[in-house]
């Protein structure tokens, strides 16, 4: 009877490793707004540093081109296959509600990334900077280039500087909350300051930056003093209508930028100032959070992340800040990537 017990331990220990070793890792998808762009590269390097360290099978994808539609179609695939969680940084959070909340009620956990603002569908939104400061820096540093030119004393209300903001759609989230925080800004500490025309969508594309910016250069002459990216590819291809125009000591270029990509036009003076976080790390913070969830960690105030802190927690939204400025050539090619 004794070896009979035996017997049967054994083979439900056997039993219950063969399962054990068997079971499939997480799954977890990060969807990007578009893939192949620098940022996002970038942001791919997170995410498989996440996958090696917490031993989950995690890997970036997104569409071809910077439209709701085949993003949403992708997420839906990826609900239909069955994934553990997917992490998405949305072209149109509106669009991919019906989505969330598909995935949702299959048990699929939802995160997303620079859309704090369209929250109900989801579980958690992971940002890596505090969004407010983010849209009102760029202002702040148009107003000292003005200074440094010796041309701050010649604007006033009744003869304002002019700017422009490009944006990657008039859609994606973040993109359009900073830019209503820099144009209230704008309003209410440096009256001189004027936004010209309403911010234009650039589809995160270096060329159409480049159209836009020629196209306001013609428009507006004089009256244009300054334009803001907020894509990291907006102040790419405003820097090079600048050159093109050989006017890089009359327009401000400012707004986010990948260090690497930004440091050649710091150098020569087409792009003035830049910011960003490294998205890097926001691809490691979703994944991150995404395996917490799954392993039925709480989600909670002081958490932390590993390499990026304690969590901060409002609503839905977990953020750490991890703004980076690069006022230079130099500073910019110091942050490595």
């Amino acid at each position: 009877m004794k070896r009979l017990v035996v017997f049967f331990l054994l083979l439900g220990l056997l039993v219950w490793t063969s399962v054990a070793f068997a079971a499939e890792p997480y799954e977890i998808a990060v969807v990007v707004k578009i893939a192949g762009i620098p940022w996002f590269n970038r942001m791919a390097e997170g995410v498989e540093q996440a996958a090696k360290e917490l031993g989950v099978n995690a890997y970036l994808t997104g569409p071809a081109t910077a439209d709701p539609a085949p993003q949403v179609q992708m997420v839906e695939d990826l609900v239909t296959r069955g994934v553990d969680a997917v992490c998405v940084v949305p072209n149109d959070a509106k669009a991919l509600v019906p989505v969330f909340n598909k995935a949702r009620e299959r048990g699929i956990v939802v995160i997303t990334h620079e859309s704090p603002f369209e929250t109900e569908a989801i579980d958690w939104d992971v940002e890596t900077i505090d969004s407010v400061k983010y849209g009102q820096q760029p202002i702040d540093a148009i107003v000292e280039e003005l200074k440094e030119m010796g041309e701050l004393d010649k604007y006033t209300p009744e003869n304002p500087a002019g700017f422009v903001m490009l944006v990657g759609s008039l859609t994606v989230p973040l993109h359009n909350y900073w830019a209503d925080v820099a144009l209230e800004y704008a309003k209410e500490k440096y009256p001189f300051l004027k936004e010209l025309t309403s911010r234009l969508p650039t589809a995160e594309s270096v060329e159409d930056s480049r159209a836009a910016v020629l196209d306001l250069i013609t428009t507006y002459g004089d009256q244009l003093k300054a334009v803001i990216g907020w894509g990291s590819l907006g102040p790419i291809g405003a820097a090079q209508a600048v050159a093109e125009k050989g006017m890089e000591d009359e327009i401000i270029v400012v707004g986010s930028a990948i260090p690497s990509t930004v440091a050649p036009y710091l150098a020569t003076g087409a792009v003035d100032w830049a910011q960003l976080w490294d998205p890097k790390d926001a691809g490691y913070a979703m994944v991150y959070i995404a395996k917490q969830i799954l392993d039925g960690v709480e989600i909670k105030e002081g958490m932390e992340i590993p390499g990026l802190g304690p969590i901060k927690v409002e609503g839905k939204v977990i953020s750490v800040n991890q703004i980076k400025i690069m006022p230079d050539a130099e500073t910019a090619e110091s942050l490595g990537f």
